[in-house]
This record gives structure tokens, C-alpha cells and sequence, in this order.
């Protein structure tokens, strides 16, 4: 009886197991948020760049339109569809907005030939994590803005 009350105490003052204990519950965890959080963030950066990607092409579309037309519109919100991002609508107002866009057809020869390109649209929860953290500044609090300026090629 000795024998099993001995060999019972025995692993009591092994002092290994607190080392092996705050491993489990501090460190281990510790890893496993620091690996889920460079996934996030790889994510986010990828979408991002879709993202951009987008506006850069329809921002080469309305450079040689010399405006925003409703076929580059079309085109970009099918893209944005694509991307997980559909047309929605947010306190009586429609997003993708294109609010602020050059809508009137500019020319090349024209005294200012600038064409803008404004894209603004809810942002994720992701986006508005990274935001809280300052990896991603937002012009507005909760809104993807986009926005983008070239040189109209437009000849009449």
C-alpha cells in the first residue's frame, strides 16, 4: 500500500508539468492567433489588390471614353459581383457609388484633360479590424474609397 501511495505523490512533485501547463495555455495559443492573424491579413491584401486591380481598369476605360459611361459602370460592378462585392443599398443610397466621377465627356484637347474615377462602397468587417489597428487608413469610417485620376485620350 506504501508502494501505490508513494508511486501516487510521485507525479506531485514533478515540477516539469507547470513548464508543460503554460506552454499548453500561453504560449501554444499565443502561435496558433499569431498564425490565424497572418492569414487574415494576407487575405485582406489580396483582396485588396483585386480591388485596385478594378479600379485601375476601369480608370484605362474611361481614359479612352473620356468619362464614366454606363457600360464601364456595368463592367465594374460585375467585377465587384465577382469579387463578393454586389450591388447593395446602405441608408436609401446604391453601392457601388460612383459619386464624384467625371460623368461629361472630357477630350484630350480640352484646356483641363483630367478625368476622376471615384469608387465607394461598405466596407467589410476585416476591413474595418485592419482599419481599428491602423494598418488600413479609410478616407470615411466604414466605406471602401476609391479614387483615381488620369489623362483623357478622347478625340472628337
Amino acid at each position: 500500500m506504501w508502494k501505490r501511495l508513494r508511486d501516487f505523490k510521485q507525479p506531485l512533485n514533478n515540477e516539469k508539468g507547470i513548464t508543460d501547463l503554460i506552454i499548453l495555455l500561453i504560449v501554444l495559443p499565443t502561435f496558433l492567433a499569431c498564425t490565424f492573424m497572418v492569414i487574415l491579413y494576407a487575405s485582406y491584401l489580396n483582396r485588396q489588390s483585386k480591388i485596385d486591380d478594378i479600379k485601375d481598369r476601369a480608370l484605362q476605360m474611361m481614359q479612352t471614353e473620356g468619362y464614366l459611361s454606363q457600360a464601364i459602370i456595368t463592367d465594374t460592378e460585375t467585377k465587384l459581383n465577382q469579387l463578393g462585392y454586389p450591388i447593395v443599398t446602405k441608408n436609401g443610397k446604391t453601392y457601388p457609388s460612383f459619386e464624384g466621377s467625371t460623368m461629361t465627356k472630357v477630350l484630350k484637347d480640352d484646356a483641363d484633360p483630367t478625368v476622376k474615377l471615384v469608387i465607394q462602397y461598405p466596407a467589410t468587417d476585416l476591413n474595418r479590424v485592419m482599419a481599428f489597428f491602423h494598418v488600413a487608413p479609410e478616407e470615411e469610417k466604414g466605406y471602401f474609397y476609391l479614387e483615381g485620376e488620369g489623362r483623357s485620350e478622347k478625340y472628337e
